[in-house]
């Protein structure tokens, strides 16, 4: 595992804490950051910076339009109405939720890395019509995935890893703070709790049905990418 995939692991750690702080739409800005931060890192590593803008749509949940941060505002007074019982459940769905949200987070990292080595997102500005794609393309193949053996094993990591919950959700407070920020959530300087369960995360993705589980989402991935991208 090198530096990049932890950096992806220490993100989605993070954004899986958002889901205990008891504050209305705070949870939402720091998953938004930490998807950010993914991107931002992912393109610093392929000296892309300058593409952060124009892949917003591949990490946004507005997507960074008009009409969808239109549709946020009109769902915000439901969303608050609601968040007493949303927090309720993302609580009590917490055991598979938190290991997703960290699946989520590498998967997102881990493909737009792919698609930078391999040329696909090619130097200079790229097509909007592309950046919908990816994102469409990376939301079907989530969707059609069974992560309930990379589920379990991020599980187990987790129970053997003390202090870390707590420590992510300091940090997601830190990362909530920075919203206005060009990085967003700088180098995430996690603690020695972070660092230990991250290490142990790493771990268990060097698992060979992991390994297999991810390379099968890439096929996934590439197949409907390939299918939307004849239409751009």
């Amino acid at each position: 595992m090198n530096w990049l995939t932890h950096q992806w692991i220490l993100a989605g750690m993070v954004s899986s804490a958002a889901r205990f702080v008891p504050i209305p739409f705070v949870d939402d800005v720091i998953r938004g950051q930490c998807r950010r931060f993914v991107v931002t890192r992912t393109l610093e590593a392929h000296n892309r910076t300058d593409s952060l803008k124009e892949l917003r749509a591949f990490y946004a949940e507005d997507s960074g339009c008009v009409a969808g941060c239109l549709g946020m505002l009109a769902k915000a007074p439901l969303k608050l109405l609601l968040f007493p019982v949303r927090k309720i459940v993302a609580i009590l769905t917490s055991v598979r939720g938190v290991p997703m949200e960290i699946i989520r987070m590498v998967l997102l990292g881990r493909t737009l890395d792919r698609l930078l080595k391999e040329e696909v997102i090619a130097a200079g500005p790229v097509r909007p019509q592309q950046v919908v794609a990816m994102r469409e393309a990376f939301e079907e193949a989530f969707a059609r995935m069974d992560f309930r053996v990379v589920r379990a094993g991020m599980s187990d990591a987790l129970a053997g890893a003390t202090g870390w919950k707590e420590s992510a959700m300091d940090l997601a407070a830190k990362v909530a703070g920075r919203e206005n920020e060009a990085q967003p959530a700088g180098d995430l300087r996690a603690d020695e709790n972070m660092e230990a369960g991250a290490k142990q995360l790493e771990e268990v993705l060097e698992r060979p049905e992991l390994v297999a589980a991810f390379i099968e989402f890439d096929d996934r991935f590439d197949d409907a990418f390939a299918m939307k991208s004849t239409n751009v």
